[in-house]
C-alpha cells in the first residue's frame, strides 16, 4: 500500500503526533489512537493512547484493514493535549482549606468558585451541565461564562442555583481546560 496513508503515517512518525486508525468497517465509528512506531507496505505499529492521554498498548494493524486513518482532528489534538500534559492533568489534587473549615452549601460553592476564579463543572437536575467560571452570583440564579472541553468559548448561561444537582471543583477535565485556557492567554504553564 502506498499513496497518502503512507504519507500520513510517515508524517505523524517524524512529527512525533498522533492519529486515529479505522479498521473495523463493520463498526466504523471504532478507532484505535497512537504513536506510529513503524509501519510497512503490510501493517502500521500504534503505541496506543487512551482518552486520557495514557500508553496502554503496542499494536499492530494489517494495512490491508485500514480503511481510514484521522489526522489532526480536535479529538486527537485533545487526546495528545492531555498526553504531552500528564504531569498537570493528573497532578494531586489539593482540597482547598474553606471545605473543611465551612458549613457547605451549593451557593457557598459557587461563591468560592466566583471568589477564587475556579473553573467548575456544574451539573443541573434537568441533565445540563456547564464548565466555566462563576461570573455573577445572585441570592437565586448564577451566570456562567462556558467552554468547550477543547477550550472554545460557548457563552454565557443564568440558571436557578435550586437546579444544581452536583459540582465538580476540580478533576481532570477542568485541569485540562483550564491548561489550555491559560495557554491560549499567553499563561506560562506547560
Amino acid at each position: 500500500m502506498s499513496g497518502i496513508f503512507q504519507e500520513i503515517f510517515e508524517r505523524a512518525r517524524q512529527e512525533k503526533r498522533l492519529l486515529g486508525v479505522r479498521t473495523s468497517q463493520g463498526d466504523p465509528t471504532r478507532f484505535a489512537v497512537g504513536y506510529v512506531l513503524s509501519f510497512s507496505d503490510e501493517v502500521v505499529v500504534l503505541r496506543i493512547i487512551n482518552r486520557d492521554g495514557m500508553s496502554t498498548a503496542i499494536q499492530s494493524f494489517n494495512m490491508a484493514d485500514v480503511f481510514q486513518v484521522d489526522y489532526d482532528d480536535q479529538y486527537i489534538r485533545h487526546v495528545e493535549f492531555k498526553a504531552d500534559n500528564l504531569d498537570k492533568v493528573y497532578a494531586g489534587l489539593k482540597s482547598p482549606a474553606f471545605l473543611e473549615q465551612e458549613y457547605l452549601t451549593v451557593p457557598l460553592l459557587l461563591e468560592r468558585a466566583h471568589e477564587q476564579n475556579q473553573l467548575v463543572n456544574v451539573f443541573t437536575q434537568i441533565g445540563m451541565d456547564y464548565s466555566g467560571y462563576v461570573r455573577r452570583l445572585a441570592a437565586e440564579q448564577v451566570l456562567m461564562e462556558c467552554y468547550t472541553e477543547y477550550g472554545a468559548p460557548d457563552g454565557l448561561v443564568v440558571f436557578r442555583i435550586e437546579d444544581v444537582r452536583n459540582f465538580i471543583w476540580s478533576n481532570e477535565d477542568t485541569r485540562v481546560l483550564e491548561l489550555r485556557l491559560s495557554r491560549q492567554r499567553g499563561g506560562s504553564e506547560g
